[in-house]
């Protein structure tokens, strides 16, 4: 019992990490910080961050395997490079909360993917958690229409989500003989290799303090501390139980945009957040029934 409150305690803790990557993105935006300048100053105090702490308290979990540097360099170079710079410039063109929920239509996206990679076949119980989804998703496009921005803000989101939907399927194939925490600070610092070899090419501006400092939070909060309590939740319950938890990133990004953005939501975004967390909600019951992808 006690690992399971402890799991579902840092499960909570790395939602809640990854739920602020769009209220600061968003606040980003509002000092002046173009995209890829916040996804260079991102994951390069991310890769500073976790380079340093590993260095200092795991120093093996830095050493890697050709094989896994090769992987990662995919992984971080190509997918996690296109997803990261459509989520930003979603955050950009649509609200915070509209991104989120959009983002999470990937259960739907990775169960249709699985059935052609995998041969998974589809039962009753993922077509109606997909519909579910996709009903939700519905309702959230038709307002889009309301707003040119807007509707660039759903097309860059949904680009996010279709590339982080493939970008699990690969972490699927790629991990099975990977130490899973090597692998995930490698991708990251693919990633900032990326970006730095973009803005070196088109030209590094002037950094404020204010732009370091949003930079240092995308860094800390939801890539270092995310990604370090959701290791933590998985070693105490598991993965299954682990996603389960952190269904509740969604709601906490709505109480955040909230408080700090001062967004609230529509009706429509509200029924369509609504059924898309509700088919989430179903999507990791599944799996924690032994799917091996929901």
């Amino acid at each position: 019992m006690e690992r399971i409150i402890k799991g579902g305690i840092f499960s909570i803790l790395s939602a809640a990490s990854f739920a602020s990557l769009v209220v600061i993105v968003r606040l980003g935006y509002d000092t002046g910080l173009s995209t890829l300048n916040m996804l260079l100053l991102r994951f390069g105090f991310a890769v500073i961050l976790m380079g340093g702490f590993f260095l200092i308290f795991k120093r093996e979990t830095l050493k890697a395997k050709k094989s896994t540097l090769i992987k990662a360099f995919f992984t971080g170079s190509i997918l996690y490079t296109l997803q990261a710079f459509s989520f930003f410039k979603g955050v950009k063109y649509a609200s915070p909360n509209v991104v989120e929920f959009i983002l999470y239509l990937y259960p739907a996206m990775v169960s249709v993917i699985s059935r052609f990679v995998f041969k998974e076949s589809f039962n009753f119980y993922k077509i109606f958690y997909i519909t579910v989804i996709l009903i939700g998703f519905a309702f959230i496009f038709k307002e889009a229409f309301h707003s040119k921005a807007s509707l660039l803000g759903i097309l860059f989101s949904s680009l996010a989500m279709v590339v982080y939907s493939f970008y699990l399927i690969c972490i699927e194939l790629f991990v099975k003989d990977e130490n899973a925490i090597t692998f995930s600070f490698y991708t990251i610092f693919f990633a900032f290799l990326s970006f730095l070899i973009i803005n070196l090419f088109l030209g590094l501006p002037q950094f404020s303090s204010q732009k370091v400092f949003i930079g240092l939070l995308l860094g800390l909060i939801p890539t270092f501390f995310a990604i370090m309590f959701l290791f933590l939740a998985i070693d105490n319950i598991g993965s299954a139980l682990t996603s389960v938890f952190s269904s509740v990133e969604p709601v906490i990004t709505v109480f955040l945009s909230f408080f700090i953005l001062h967004l609230s939501l529509t009706p429509n975004q509200f029924i369509g957040g609504f059924l898309i967390l509700v088919g989430v909600f179903l999507v990791n019951i599944y799996h924690l029934r032994g799917s091996r992808y929901a």
